[in-house]
């Protein structure tokens, strides 16, 4: 009886987890809209990137998207982040709080001779952790005993990528970069007894983990008056759900597209606004029907410009929005998300060492339906670029 609990809430060895048909108890039982499926788009993007509403993601270095980026970096970049967030979750007039941490980017840059520049990343593509606890009853002997199940899930797929860019001109850059998504879903329940004396608790676990490769390319234009036009495609190779070694189910890594316009003709700012679209539903086969995945379409605009000075160099101010598509849902539902963004760059050392703060609201809603969820994401980064 546990372990079959357990396993409609949980990845069992063949599918995502089973949820329910009804909103309100999927929504509640993972503590979140964003939870749904294999768990939530982190973006992978640094804090400057999010501090623009993602609208930087396509030329940011230090964001592994593009690895044209990468193209003309001229000194070496160490780079890391943590971003928590906090999350409330309203359905019918009642709401839940919860609390993630994150560190969802990890970044070393190497540059070459010529323009090239190497960049290792290990960033999170996909998180999904929560715990819930539930009361109810169980029968035993003929009685019913008050139980509370406890259930916990960690867990995330990884993107760790190797990439590589090269500046062919002042106009021009290319870049191809290789991606290794690798993770695992780790799942507990216990569930304890009212009456300790004569009942003692009961433990459950499940573990699935998962592999999967991708190629990225990437390519930024400068077309004159200030504007450079940036594209990027991935394409995704096999991906597979593993039980101990035994792959239990093989689908598809995501696909991704991704343009950029940036405007960066006056002085001391730069603006863009960004679209991509991401195939989700290409790993459909992972899951199950109670939670699907669907393809997204996602919107950026964003700018940064040079505020007061700090330590002798100008800071810089961050802003911008993004509306998102969140890719897995119940059948006939739709998942979206707004976000406002803002943030700053604060140079501690000069050019040698940089700390990057960002703050992003986003709301989150389910169509036909009054769950509702809301967050904040504070990011913090660190850039130290040795000579």
């Amino acid at each position: 009886m546990i372990r079959h609990t357990l396993r409609a809430f949980v990845f069992s060895a063949t599918r995502v987890v089973a949820a329910t048909s009804v909103l309100a108890s999927v929504a509640g039982a993972q503590g979140a809209i964003a939870n749904q499926g294999f768990g939530y788009p982190v973006g992978g993007g640094s804090v400057r990137t999010n501090g623009t509403g993602g609208a930087f993601a396509e030329f940011d270095a230090l964001t592994p998207t593009n690895p044209a980026a990468l193209g003309g970096v001229a000194r070496p970049v160490v780079t890391a982040q943590a971003e928590p967030e906090l999350r409330t979750l309203s359905i019918n007039g009642v709401s839940e709080k919860s609390r993630l941490q994150r560190v969802p980017l990890l970044m070393l840059i190497f540059p070459a001779s010529h323009g090239v520049a190497v960049g290792i990343s290990a960033t999170t593509f996909l998180d999904r952790t929560f715990s819930t606890a539930t009361t109810g009853s169980a029968q035993v002997n003929g009685l019913s005993i008050p139980t509370t199940d406890q259930i916990e899930v960690r867990g995330a797929i990884n993107d760790l990528r190797a990439g590589v860019g090269w500046q062919l001109s002042s106009r021009f850059r290319v870049g191809a970069a290789g991606h290794l998504y690798t993770g695992e879903h780790r799942a507990t329940r216990e569930r304890t007894f009212a009456d300790t004396l004569k009942f003692g608790s009961v433990l459950d676990s499940s573990r699935v983990t998962y592999y999967g490769t991708a190629l990225s390319v990437g390519g930024e234009a400068t077309l004159g008056k200030g504007f450079t036009a940036l594209a990027s495609y991935r394409r995704g190779n096999e991906i597979n759900a593993r039980v101990r070694d035994t792959i239990v189910s093989r689908a598809t890594a995501p696909a991704r597209t991704g343009f950029a316009l940036r405007f960066d003709g006056i002085v001391g700012s730069v603006f863009a606004v960004g679209f991509e679209h991401i195939g989700w539903s290409q790993m459909a086969a992972l899951g199950s029907t109670a939670a699907t995945s669907r393809d997204a379409m996602n919107w950026h605009a964003g700018a940064e410009v040079a505020g007061p000075r700090f330590r002798g160099f100008p800071t810089l101010l961050r802003g911008g929005m993004a509306r998102n598509e969140l890719p897995f849902v119940l059948p006939g539902q739709t998942a979206r998300e707004n976000r406002l963004s803002a943030g700053i760059g604060l140079p501690v050392a000069g050019e040698d060492a940089v700390i990057d703060l960002s703050v992003q609201r986003a709301t989150r809603s389910m169509s036909a339906s009054s769950t509702k969820e809301s967050a904040w994401l504070l990011g913090i980064g660190v850039q130290i670029r040795p000579r």
